[in-house]
Parts: structure tokens; sequence; C-alpha cells
């Protein structure tokens, strides 16, 4: 059985600014992978930054409708920076750092952009796309076909079947996992994962008993592949704890 690789949830949210070149530096500094979320501004730069609007001047303003340096400009409460996927990957695409990226996209256009700069900075091997809507993940591998593409379940679906989830259009689509909120995260789930040849994620992992929940899901020679959290540091020590 091997054990869970973990994600920084926007760089672990719980303990700095999320999506922030320092938060994504402490994931880092803990041991667990970054995942962050992209979309493209106005003129085509892709950002990390999770919600697709943002107020100013009481007004619900698009990220798409700004550019970079608007963007940039902008004064946020918690006086963050907003990087670059190309600022991201400039920072530890140097060897010494041996971390897997998993990334959270709008759209088809930043998945595409999102592999051109992984093949750009050579981290094309150590990037993964979550989605929900098989159509943009069937498009971002008609794109390109080795990147590691992830189905994160919709929410709606509670028990999985055979009729509710196209698992052998999954693994058409080469898709490497299902990636599951804590809500759904059951021994009935995982097994019909794994019995259909993908691996099983889980996200929303934040506190001890869920943690707990998660790490004793054995099926054949099978656990939990990945965990998300908001919280990387106590995730760790939780689990060293429970392995001791």
């Amino acid at each position: 059985m091997s054990t869970p690789y973990i994600f920084g949830h926007r760089g672990g949210m719980g303990h700095c600014i999320e999506n922030t070149i320092s938060c994504f530096k402490k994931a880092v500094e803990v041991g667990v992978g970054i995942e962050t979320d992209v979309q493209l501004t106005k003129d085509n730069i892709l950002v990390c930054f999770h919600d697709p609007y943002i107020t100013l001047d009481s007004q619900w303003i698009s990220i798409k409708e700004l550019t970079f340096k608007q963007l940039k400009n902008i004064k946020f409460e918690d006086d963050r920076t907003i990087p670059t996927v190309e600022e991201l990957f400039f920072v530890f695409s140097e060897e010494k750092y041996d971390l897997r990226y998993s990334f959270d996209i709008r759209g088809i256009k930043e998945g595409q952009k999102l592999i051109d700069l992984a093949i750009n900075y050579q981290e094309l091997d150590k990037i993964e796309i979550t989605e929900r809507k098989l159509i943009v993940i069937k498009a971002l591998r008609n794109y390109n076909k080795n990147v590691t593409l992830i189905h994160t379940l919709n929410e709606s679906i509670r028990r999985i079947t055979n009729d509710n989830v196209n698992f052998s259009e999954l693994r058409d689509l080469g898709v490497k996992a299902i990636n599951l909120k804590c809500g759904r995260v059951n021994f009935e789930n995982f097994k019909i994962i794994i019995d259909n040849n993908l691996e099983c994620y889980a996200w929303d992992i934040n506190e001890e008993k869920r943690l707990k929940k998660v790490l004793n899901l054995k099926y054949k020679d099978h656990s939990i592949a990945a965990i998300y959290t908001d919280y990387p540091k106590l995730l760790i020590k939780y689990a060293n704890q429970m392995s001791s």
C-alpha cells in the first residue's frame, strides 16, 4: 500500500494567503505538491486565482475582462500579489524541486495554454489537470496525448454506478483518476473506481477524522492515491501519528 500524495489546496490556504508564490513555497517546504486554480486574463495571461470575479468599486468584474496589468494594480485587502503560471514554473522548475502540480482550470483555452507553458518549461510530466466536464477533458486529450488528466466527480453524484459515471470513456481518454469530495469518499465509491482501473483522489480533507477515514480505505492492493488539503502541515502530523 502506498501513502497518498498530498497537495496543498491553493498552496495550503489554511496556513497562508491562497494562490500566492509565498504560499506555494510553504507547501513545498513541508514536502507537499501545489494545487492551484488558473484562468486567463483579457490579454491571454494565465494567472493563479480562484474566483472568476472580483469586486472593484462596488462592481463585480470578471477576471477575463481585465488585463494582467490591471489585475496587478488592484489593491487586495490581504496585500496579495497574483502570480502567473509562468512565474510559478520559473520559481519551481529547478531540479531540486521534486514536486507535482495540480491545476483546476476554467475551460479548454486555459487547459491548452497551461499545457503549452508546461511543455515550454519542461514540466509537462509534473502537472495534472483536474476537470469536471468530459467535453473539456476530451478536448485536452486531443490537444496533447501525454498530459495527465483527472476527472473531478460532480458533487450531485453521491453513489457512483456504471450508469452515472462513464468509466469506458474515461479509460479511453486516458484519465488517471477520479477526484471525490470528502463527503463522497466511502468504500463503495472507492471500490467501483478501483474495479474500473482508475485511481481515486480525495479533496477537502481538512480534519483528522476525515483523514483517518481516507487513510483506512483499502481495496485489493490499492489505497487513496492523492489528497487535497487546506492544512498540509496538520495532515502530515496526523498521518505520522497514525503510522507510529
